[in-house]
């Protein structure tokens, strides 16, 4: 789904267009990116073991039933449980999170990269990958890690290949991390982390740590958005728009929306979002499980 006017969008929006339909082959689409320059959205397909690819997708209107101009799928593509992506533009790279593994396909932009094309690299970090966050400009990779409630980071990404140990890793009882399924890095250079909680005890949470760019250990979050006020249940994909004081976007599966938080260089504790977007009108239900989210600040 697009909605418009992603600055102001709030409440019952309708969206402006939804790719919906069997031509699509979506089955259980999980998270997105955005290359906002090309009209390009690039989607984890993870029931149909595959990335899809839809250009030119600010232009389409209405309930849109089209193919993928492109998708990467096949035993070549080493793909069997695609759920998240990020896209190097500088280096023309695609890393694609695949449970264990992180597959990078070079020239992600061309004709050519579609269907059964083999990967370039494999990254094994040694655990099941929940989120990838790719800072191309540092050449730094983040990545989420449920079961041990953590976020390793790697330094010189671009070069990664095979078994690897993270450059950092942070992790312990401090940090707060519980269940982190998204993971980005802010304006301010903050690592920003959403959580899932434990469903009883801990309670959803999206954590901010000081200096994403050496982030290690125990580290203590400098905010936290958590509480009732918040209305989050299963905060999943986070994107955040870099412009301004920051502003956090966030699809959340369980409560059926995406809440903005505005003013992120300032936001912590039991806060409302600044405007969730909800309701009948939007197509968002619990069942339909909304959990990625792509922002295009350029329209």
């Amino acid at each position: 789904m697009r909605f418009d006017n992603a600055f102001t969008a709030s409440g019952n929006a309708s969206p402006a267009a939804t790719i919906s339909g069997a031509n699509t082959t979506l089955n259980s689409p999980s998270f997105m990116t955005l290359d906002a320059a090309a009209d390009r959205l690039y989607v984890a397909n993870t029931g149909d073991l595959s990335v899809v690819i839809f250009d030119g997708v600010s232009t389409k209107t209405g309930i849109v039933n089209i193919a993928p101009t492109r998708t990467i799928a096949g035993v070549q593509t080493g793909l069997l449980q695609p759920t998240d992506v990020a896209l190097d533009k500088g280096r023309d790279l695609l890393y694609v999170a695949d449970d264990v593994d992180i597959f990078v396909f070079t020239s992600a932009s061309a004709a050519t990269t579609n269907g059964n094309v083999p990967f370039a690299r494999d990254i094994s970090p040694g655990f099941t990958v929940s989120a990838i966050f790719l800072d191309a400009t540092n050449n730094r990779l983040f990545v989420a890690d449920q079961a041990a409630d953590a976020v390793a980071i790697f330094d010189n990404a671009s070069t990664l290949n095979g078994p690897v140990k993270a450059t950092r890793v942070v992790q312990g009882v401090a940090t707060h991390l519980a269940v982190p399924s998204g993971v980005t890095v802010d304006g301010a250079g903050r690592l920003i982390v959403s959580n899932v909680g434990n469903g009883t005890t801990i309670l959803p949470t999206i954590t901010i740590y000081a200096n994403a760019a050496i982030a290690d250990g125990n580290l203590a979050p400098v905010a936290e958005i958590t509480g009732s006020n918040t209305g989050m249940v299963t905060p999943d994909q986070i994107v955040v728009d870099r412009t301004g004081t920051g502003t956090l976007y966030n699809a959340d599966p369980g409560a059926a929306r995406i809440a903005v938080f505005g003013s992120l260089n300032t936001a912590n504790g039991n806060i409302s979002p600044t405007r969730p977007i909800n309701g009948a009108n939007t197509g968002m239900t619990v069942g339909s499980q909304p959990v990625g989210v792509a922002l295009d600040n350029t329209r």
